[in-house]
């Protein structure tokens, strides 16, 4: 099967469309319908499927789709070799939750380039649900995020560091959750998908029925800037907020969350997806730097 129609079906599949394919791929739609044909005789099957305006893949192109990425992965990497590409020249893309990037990632990052100068990082910023997809497609090669539990069979998870989860409020205002007992905090929730939402859900939404003052923010910047500036009160990991904790200007009191409840900072990558030397070495500092951080952590309490 050549390796060209492989990557037309993974591309429709990506895209939903013919015509989009055709706009990224630089094929005519004519072109991209003789690789599916060939696909479709080869395998005596469909593997798309056209309901009303929608291009919908078959039962048969979705096991076509995972054997795909593994040959077009392979092949990219023979390329790779082929034309004596050198680590030195390589790139890591990276995908990463603000809270990852900004408060976890950074530091370590400018240490792996001082280590390897020559290699470009591209970190794309996002939405959890928007990296996984840039992640499954091949588009990123790791991903960083905060979350609970790990739910997705084609992607392999590694554990980095548990993060404290607190409320997080102005100054020595709180230490205890019976402390957002009849005062008049302004609630300031995380973004719909943060990942630690439903957290803040479950342990403060008992304390929420009564309160008509509540604010969505975007960003975990703007939860402390709107703790400040509104009195508000909201629950964040420790890591983001350490700074003005130390400076006392943000006082915060750990949670004691349930198993189910915990959430880490993870290290995602597809099962099919080949780790080179260079990735490995990448991952490595990853998890010594996350480790020496939760000894220093665990020393300071």
């Amino acid at each position: 099967m050549d390796i060209r129609h492989l990557v037309t079906l993974k591309t429709i599949a990506r895209l939903g469309s013919f015509t989009k394919a055709s706009d990224e791929l630089r094929y005519s739609q004519s072109t991209l319908t003789i690789h599916i044909q060939a696909i479709e005789k080869e395998l005596n099957g469909k593997v798309f499927e056209r309901i009303g305006k929608n291009i919908v893949i078959t039962e048969l192109g979705n096991e076509l789709l995972s054997i795909a990425d593994v040959i077009v992965k392979a092949h990219e990497k023979i390329e790779t070799l082929k034309n004596g590409k050198n680590v030195n020249e390589s790139t890591i893309r990276i995908g990463a939750q603000e809270s990852v990037a900004l408060y976890r990632l950074q530091p370590i990052m400018n240490q792996f380039q001082q280590i390897f100068p020559q290699i470009k990082i591209i970190q794309v910023l996002g939405q959890k649900s928007e990296l996984i997809d840039k992640l499954l497609t091949g588009e990123i090669d790791l991903l960083f995020v905060m979350q609970r539990q790990h739910d997705n069979a084609n992607l392999v998870a590694i554990d980095l560091v548990e993060e404290k989860m607190g409320i997080v409020g102005l100054g020595q205002n709180l230490h205890s959750l019976d402390d957002l007992k009849n005062k008049n905090f302004v609630f300031i929730y995380p973004k719909n998908d943060c990942s630690y939402r439903n957290v803040f859900e479950k342990y403060l939404g008992g304390y929420l029925e009564s309160r008509k003052n509540s604010i969505e923010a975007l960003s975990i910047e703007a939860i402390k800037q709107s703790i400040v500036i509104n009195s508000g009160v909201s629950i964040l990991p420790y890591s983001t907020v350490q700074r003005e904790i130390q400076s006392g200007q943000i006082s915060f009191f750990e949670l004691d969350l349930s198993l189910e409840d915990k959430v880490s900072t993870q290290l995602i990558y597809h099962k099919n997806k080949w780790l080179s030397p260079l990735l490995k070495e990448f991952i490595k500092l990853i998890e010594q730097e996350m480790h020496k951080t939760l000894s220093a952590t665990k020393h300071n309490e």
